[in-house]
């Protein structure tokens, strides 16, 4: 059974990784795509916003259509259509062509953390829940350095680099599906379905909401500094600072595996401690010197210091993840958490669209991204106040599912 729960994990942790390798590939490519096709930066930031509009979007127009689908194939769908995408940009002629290709990779980007969350909830333990999320979870952290990595491996040449890291999308579903139909679909037993009348609270959306509206924020103000750190630090580290892309690769690798059994040892903290105060210390702990290190690295005039400053403040960022989803569990009903997923993933959406203008514009008319990331540290600042808040509402209205 461990052996198979491992196999799951490794193929949700790579539809996590690999997807968010896409992104981190363009990202890191980003200033070399700008020179390629003569745009100004606010240009950039106003196209990368209507991406995200698309990605907002997407759950409502296709969302019924991938959940129905079989859990592998609705995985594999959305993998081919974030890696083929990522080839054809190294293919455009022109920036129109540039954004019809990143649409269409857009309309993917909202289900790859949701249909491993989907896996999880049907064939993991909810006793390793916690473990579990936290694991694939670290995706993210490991896409953004294997992003770089490609791109130091191609020479920094962006066409190159764009190419490789689609095709590794590519290459993980055979595997995937060769790892789920010889491992997995014989002997993974499903749970059944949340169908007991007596865990459901019985509590009306209308008194979730103000929960809802307290997690979004604090959701929205921690990803927006992601979004600045996921599709920004090539232009501050390479633009700027002169960094090359095999020094950040080697950082972003260190940091990846540091931050990764930091982050799965969080998470089986979290599950021990329980309740809120399981949830909140790591957003505090994680945080609030995510966006100290961040103000400082705006200060530094040395590059070894300020990609230091950098990769601890990604580090510590990376600390406060296994929290997100897991207040989230702990305040919402189980007959609400549809309808409010789909509000705080919103809230995800959102402070991308918000961080790309600010970013675009900010650097358009500033030529620097330091006044960026001291705008972001401070918006991050308000995150674990804003969870607390949700929180204590969720324990004064709700007590009677909240279990503390």
């Amino acid at each position: 059974m461990m052996e198979r729960t491992g196999i799951l994990l490794g193929i949700c942790l790579g539809l996590t990784s690999f997807s968010i390798l896409q992104g981190s590939v363009f990202g890191a490519v980003l200033p070399s795509i700008v020179e390629e096709f003569g745009v100004d930066w606010s240009i950039i930031g106003v196209a990368m916003s209507v991406w995200t509009v698309i990605s907002a979007l997407s759950p409502m127009l296709f969302g019924r259509f991938v959940h129905r689908l079989y859990p592998m194939n609705s995985m594999a769908l959305v993998m081919m259509m974030l890696s083929i995408p990522t080839i054809l940009v190294a293919f455009v002629k022109d920036f129109f062509s540039l954004n019809v290709v990143k649409i269409v990779g857009s309309l993917a980007v909202p289900f790859s953390y949701p249909l491993a969350a989907k896996v999880v909830e049907m064939y993991v333990d909810s006793r390793k829940r916690g473990i579990a999320t936290a694991i694939y979870n670290t995706g993210s952290m490991i896409g953004l350095a294997l992003g770089y990595a490609v791109v130091a491996l191609a020479g920094g040449y962006w066409k190159r680099s764009m190419i490789t890291g689609g095709f590794l999308g590519v290459i993980y579903v055979p595997v995937a599906y060769i790892l789920w139909k010889s491992l997995l679909e014989s002997k993974v037993q499903r749970k059944p379905e949340w169908n007991d009348s007596q865990k459901r609270s019985h509590v009306s959306f209308k008194r979730v909401f103000s929960i809802i509206l307290w997690l979004s924020f604090g959701h929205f103000s921690a990803v927006y500094t992601w979004n600045l750190m996921f599709n920004w630090l090539s232009t501050f580290l390479v633009r700027e600072i002169q960094l090359g892309y095999s020094f950040i690769a080697l950082v972003l690798g260190i940091m990846a595996v540091v931050s990764s059994v930091m982050e799965v040892f969080v998470g089986l903290w979290s599950d021990r401690v329980r309740g809120m105060r399981g949830r909140l210390i790591p957003l505090y702990t994680g945080l609030f010197p995510s966006a100290f290190l961040l103000i400082l690295s705006t200060l530094s005039t040395n590059p070894l210091l300020t990609s230091i400053l950098v990769g601890f403040s990604i580090l510590f960022w990376r600390l406060s993840t296994p929290s997100f989803w897991a207040i989230f569990g702990d305040l919402i009903p189980q007959e609400h958490f549809e309808k409010a997923s789909s509000i705080y993933v919103g809230a995800v959406l959102l402070s991308g669209i918000a961080s790309s203008i600010m970013n675009g514009y900010i650097v358009s008319l500033t030529g620097s991204m330091k006044y960026a990331i001291l705008l972001s540290a401070f918006i991050l600042i308000l995150s674990p106040i804003f969870f607390t808040v949700a929180g204590k509402v969720g324990t004064r209205i709700s007590g009677a599912w909240i279990h503390l």
